[in-house]
């Protein structure tokens, strides 16, 4: 039996997470064996079907962690919160005996909120300078008379296509997130409550025991 199943509503946040897990040492925990599987339906066929789908891995693995933007349920319009659509999740999971080893974690608005958490990853991987990113965010929310924490906290997602797309002029693919997650340094991602929510889970299920020298 394998020891995490993690299911993911699009090929972006898969890649990040799979990236992220490989590296148990920086997340302090110790090594596992996981897979990472997309939902066809995205974010909201995982609120719809996601618990259900994941009932068919619970012979193959100890723990199973879902994810999914808020923006994109089909929820965040009906003044539902975050914290009901996990509980709605959650319930369904409960009940097909993942109860106890199992979890919801929602990325609010939208993954992309976690690259704004690692910088100098993004820097690294897109071969930008500060000067650069800085500049052109605060040109960005000159434009839009907003502040730059503004943007960075609400609209993540419209930011990240704002410098990548409309002013480096590249295309946008998984692989970029997880070159970002190889790079991304955890303790700043952990200023992200989502992130900081996923980590604290795993390290909860898969401690870290230090062996001593000698």
């Amino acid at each position: 039996m394998k020891d995490l199943f993690v299911y993911t509503a699009d090929a972006d946040a898969q890649q990040f997470l799979k990236s992220i897990l490989n590296r148990p040492q920086a997340l302090f925990i110790k090594p596992i064996e996981f897979h990472v599987e997309r939902h066809t339906g995205r974010d909201s066929g995982m609120v719809h079907s996601g618990a259900e789908l994941a009932r068919m891995q619970k012979k193959e693995f100890r723990h199973a962690l879902l994810t999914l933007d808020h923006h994109g349920s089909g929820r965040e319009g009906r003044g539902r919160l975050p914290q009901d659509i996990i509980n709605e999740i959650q319930g369904k999971l409960n009940k097909f005996s993942w109860s106890d080893r199992s979890s919801v974690v929602i990325f609010v608005p939208e993954l992309e909120q976690w690259l704004w958490y690692a910088e100098n990853a993004m820097l690294a991987h897109f071969e930008l300078t500060g000067n650069q990113l800085n500049s052109w965010v605060d040109d960005r929310a000159k434009k839009l008379g907003r502040s730059v924490d503004d943007l960075k906290t609400n609209q993540p997602k419209e930011l990240f296509e704002y410098v990548i797309r409309d002013r480096l002029r590249r295309t946008i693919s998984p692989r970029d997130f997880e070159e970002i997650g190889t790079r991304a340094g955890v303790d700043g991602l952990m200023k992200s409550q989502s992130f900081a929510a996923i980590v604290n889970l795993l390290r909860c299920w898969f401690p870290y025991h230090h062996q001593p020298a000698g």
